[in-house]
């Protein structure tokens, strides 16, 4: 919630404070750590330089919720953003196609739905139809 609050000022004491950030993040458990992680991707809604070197950290943590937060960060930081490297296609399908945990192809699936929502990209629709259409998937 405190994102929400503050996502147009694009600074939170709780979140973005250099010297406390991870100290947030990892003071929260469970889903909480996924909305903490996640929650920076709203903080710093456009500014990708510096939101994906912030994101970056958390991408490659074993604390799954943790890095599903930081998919569902990267998408938001992205949203809307049009870039020649298309990197968050990229990263994101790859993590859909590799990841087996259920919180992280949730993760990277709602990245990838924030980043690209409104666009009608065939090719996205091509890659996400068999996840979202498959009856027996468990996300």
């Amino acid at each position: 919630m405190n994102a929400f609050l503050n996502a147009g000022f694009g600074k939170d004491l709780l979140i973005l404070e250099k010297e406390s950030n991870e100290d947030w993040i990892f003071k929260t458990k469970d889903d909480g750590q996924t909305a903490a992680a996640a929650s920076l991707g709203m903080l710093l809604l456009w500014d990708i330089d510096e939101g994906s070197a912030q994101i970056d950290k958390y991408m490659d943590r074993n604390e799954n919720q943790i890095v599903a937060g930081s998919f569902m960060a990267l998408g938001l930081v992205n949203s809307g953003v049009t870039n020649e490297t298309d990197h968050v296609q990229a990263m994101l399908i790859d993590k859909l196609e590799t990841c087996r945990e259920t919180s992280l192809k949730i993760g990277a699936l709602m990245g990838l739905s924030f980043t690209y929502a409104g666009s009608a990209r065939e090719d996205l629709l091509e890659a996400i139809s068999p996840i979202i259409l498959d009856e027996d998937s468990t996300i």
